[in-house]
């Protein structure tokens, strides 16, 4: 149900709270007055209209203090002229709140005579998936689904709000981590556990490559129609249904990408679905260090992928748009392993240290080399290229400590290498004075490509993938979009040889609006 078929709060225009419609239910004379007051001043109470009032105190405690009074209306099961006959304002039922005591009112029973209130922490009233439009229709809201669901059976209840808007069978697919499969997250049996060769970056959709995908799936599943779950701009999953139109389920996808978003935060159903194979403790930690892997930023478009090879390296990227800009950054641990992998995370987390901190590009790499160094180790370096985006200039303002050079991608697809001043890696020799930086402008229609040296390193059957392979990959892409232009870089590198990769390949690219 889209936005346009439902009233705002899910409630139809004369239920709307005002001075005009609260008497849209038919009351006695002068009863609505005598129901705004404490039913404990009734002598006689009713105990149908004192049972209503106590649940409707019960879920404004449940809902909290930010729930309007169209929210309690709708939790209690009561339209909104009922609530204000009971309660004719917020601020009479904060009132009647403060003054009964909450485990009586959780419990429905009676609060005891002059007891005083007892504030305590009220569990949420969880329910199992596909309960909560059973009585009624509900708007999918990831706030209400958040707090009545467990978090582990989130997903089967967007399935079950999408077989209901739909009127069709639908399963809910996320991509595994390494891109190369969609993977059943809830659904039936009916449709396939896997499917193989998404368009994608990592766990996230490439949009792109979504249109040829859709008719690829249509062959395999005859009638078939896809619902992407998109989350500026990246699209985290898709809802497949046969038998009904995919736009059906927009809505419910929306709001489904931010409920297993904040839901992945609360458990591991989500991710441990996106892992094929058991992952190893360094592939864990290097998993998490990294950012969205599509961002859209002022005056550009980012991407990063990275290729993991069975003996995880020590890779990295990050990119965050603040205030002043947007950072990029790209980075190789020495070693391999989780020696690799928790040199890398200091090294990220002393970037973004220096970040939060307001510091400029020098000092991040001066506070980033200072933290290799006081790791104790000689052996311990990290190659890092720190950039800086400001598009109100469309400036490019980067230093490179030990790391393959960034490439440069005119309008007509020219490749070339980006010359900037030489530093040596970060914890290897004394630090230098001071670093250099350089600048350049990017114009509208050029793109930046940053990698690590697994991707040029990369053997292949002629020899190693190098400069050339980039070219001929970036002339193949889809598209001029960061997304369309890592992936296709991905895949040239993938299928350049049989072989599994003998380092760890990162990709990050930038396109200019």
């Amino acid at each position: 149900m889209s936005s346009v078929d439902v009233p705002r709060d899910g409630l139809s225009p004369r239920e709307e709270p005002s001075k005009f419609n609260l008497m849209a239910e038919p009351v006695e004379p002068r009863r609505e007055q005598l129901l705004a007051a404490p039913e404990e001043d009734d002598p006689h109470p009713r105990s149908d209209l004192r049972a209503r009032r106590r649940r409707i105190l019960g879920s404004a405690i449940t809902l909290g203090p930010r729930a309007s009074m169209a929210e309690i209306a709708a939790a209690t099961g009561v339209s909104r002229s009922t609530l204000y006959r009971h309660f004719p304002s917020r601020e009479a039922l904060d009132r009647a709140l403060s003054a009964e005591p909450r485990a009586a009112l959780e419990a429905g029973s009676e609060p005891p005579s002059g007891a005083a209130p007892a504030p305590q922490a009220v569990p949420l009233p969880f329910q199992m998936p596909g309960r909560l439009g059973r009585e009624r229709p509900m708007t999918l809201e990831v706030i209400r689904v958040l707090d009545e669901i467990p978090p582990h059976l989130i997903p089967d209840q967007l399935v079950a709000e999408a077989r209901r808007a739909a009127g069709a069978a639908v399963a809910l697919y996320v991509v595994d981590i390494d891109g190369s499969h969609l993977v059943r997250l809830a659904g039936t049996n009916e449709f396939p556990e896997r499917i193989e060769n998404p368009p994608a970056l990592g766990p996230e959709l490439v949009p792109e490559g979504l249109p040829a995908f859709a008719r690829r799936l249509r062959e395999q599943l005859p009638g078939c129609a896809i619902e992407p779950l998109w989350l500026r701009g990246r699209a985290l999953g898709l809802l497949l249904c046969v038998g009904a139109p995919g736009a059906l389920l927009a809505d419910i996808a929306a709001q489904g990408a931010a409920a297993l978003e904040l839901a992945s935060d609360y458990t591991d159903h989500v991710e441990a679905a996106r892992r094929h194979k058991p992952t190893t403790p360094a592939a864990e930690i290097q998993q998490n260090l990294f950012p969205p892997r599509i961002v859209r930023i002022a005056g550009a478009q980012l991407a990063g992928a990275l290729l993991p090879s069975y003996e995880v390296g020590g890779d990295w990227f990050d990119f965050v748009e603040n205030r002043d800009g947007a950072w990029l950054a790209i980075a190789d641990a020495a070693g391999t392993g989780p020696t690799a992998a928790g040199l890398g995370a200091a090294a990220l987390g002393a970037l973004r240290a220096a970040r939060r901190a307001g510091q400029d590009l020098t000092q991040a790499l001066a506070l980033m080399d200072r933290t290799v160094r006081q790791l104790g180790n000689a052996d311990f370096h990290v190659t890092a290229l720190i950039a800086r985006w400001k598009p109100a200039t469309s400036t490019l303002t980067w230093v490179n400590c030990g790391h393959p050079p960034a490439y440069h991608i005119d309008a007509a697809g020219t490749l070339t290498e980006l010359a900037s001043h030489a530093h040596p890696p970060l914890g290897t020799t004394e630090p230098p004075s001071a670093y250099e930086t350089t600048e350049r402008q990017l114009m509208s229609g050029e793109r930046l490509v940053l990698l690590t040296d697994g991707v040029i390193d990369r053997r292949t059957d002629t020899g190693t993938f190098g400069v050339e392979g980039i070219r001929r990959a970036v002339r193949q892409a889809s598209s001029t979009t960061a997304p369309a232009t890592a992936m296709a870089i991905a895949q040239a590198l993938i299928s350049s040889w049989r072989e599994p990769l003998q380092d760890d390949a990162t990709i990050v690219a930038m396109a200019v609006d």
